[in-house]
C-alpha cells in the first residue's frame, strides 16, 4: 500500500515540475518569434531638431536581418521652430538696432526680423545587437549611422523691406550605442546617444539668390542622443 502510494507521489511532483508546464506557452509549442519590422517616430524632434532653429518630423523603419542585426531607414521634415525661432529674431532685431543707432540715427532703436526655416532630412543606420539572451531587435546594440540635413532659413526685415537666404547642408557620420525594448508584443521604446562627425557647409544669398558669403565649417565632432518610440510587427 505504501509503495504504490509514494509511486503516484513522486509521477505527480514530476507532472508538476516538468518544464512544458511551467513554461507560458503550451507544450509543444514554440514561443512566439521575435518582430521583424519596426515602425518609430522621435517625440523630441518636435521641441528642436538637429539643425538650429528647426523641429523634426521624423519617421523610422527597422527590418531585422538576422539574430543579432538590423537595418533602418528614416526620413524627416524640418519646419520652423517658433519658440527658438522668436530667440534668433530678437538677437537679430537687437543686433541690427544696435548697428542702426551706432551709425548715427538714435531714434531707430528696434527692428523686426522674420526667421523661417524649411528643409529634410534622411538616414541611413546599421545595428548590431550584443545582448546575447535576446534576439533583434531587442537589447544593447551599437552601429554606424549616416546622416543627411539640408535647411533654408529665409530671413526677413519688414522694416527694410528686404530679406536673405541662408542654406545649411549637414552630412553626419555616427558611432551610436543604444538600448531598445518591445514591451508587451508591440511597443517600442529606443533610447542612444554616439559620438559624431560633422560635415557643414552653411551659404548665405541676397533676396536675388545671388551668393554673399560662405560661414566657417565650425567643430566637425559632436554628440548625438534621441530617444525613438514605435510599434514592433
Amino acid at each position: 500500500m505504501l509503495l504504490p502510494l509514494l509511486r503516484y507521489s513522486l509521477l505527480a511532483a514530476g507532472l508538476l515540475l516538468s518544464p512544458s508546464l511551467l513554461a507560458q506557452v503550451p507544450a509543444g509549442e514554440a514561443p512566439p518569434a521575435p518582430p521583424r519590422n519596426l515602425l518609430k517616430i522621435a517625440p523630441l524632434g518636435w521641441v528642436h531638431g538637429q539643425l538650429p532653429f528647426s523641429t523634426e518630423s521624423r519617421i523610422s523603419y527597422e527590418q531585422v536581418l538576422g539574430g543579432r542585426s538590423s537595418l533602418g531607414v528614416s526620413g524627416s521634415y524640418l519646419g520652423t521652430n517658433y519658440p527658438f525661432s522668436f530667440i534668433g529674431s530678437f538677437a537679430l532685431s537687437t543686433a541690427i538696432s544696435s548697428a542702426i543707432t551706432l551709425s548715427g540715427h538714435p531714434a531707430a532703436v528696434w527692428t523686426d526680423a522674420k526667421v523661417r526655416t524649411r528643409g529634410y532630412r534622411y538616414q541611413l543606420q546599421y545595428r548590431y545587437y550584443l545582448t546575447r539572451k535576446r534576439q533583434a531587435p531587442e537589447g544593447l546594440y551599437l552601429g554606424p549611422n549616416v546622416s543627411y540635413a539640408q535647411a533654408d532659413y529665409r530671413v526677413s526685415f519688414p522694416d527694410f523691406n528686404t530679406s536673405f537666404l541662408i542654406t545649411q547642408k549637414n552630412t553626419n557620420y555616427n558611432l551610436l550605442i543604444g538600448y531598445q525594448t518591445v514591451l508587451g508584443r508591440h511597443l517600442v521604446i529606443d533610447v542612444f546617444t554616439g559620438l559624431d562627425r560633422r560635415d557643414k557647409d552653411t551659404r548665405i544669398y541676397d533676396r536675388n539668390g545671388s551668393h554673399l558669403t560662405t560661414m566657417p565649417k565650425g567643430t566637425k565632432a559632436k554628440i548625438s542622443s534621441g530617444l525613438n518610440l514605435g510599434w514592433a510587427f
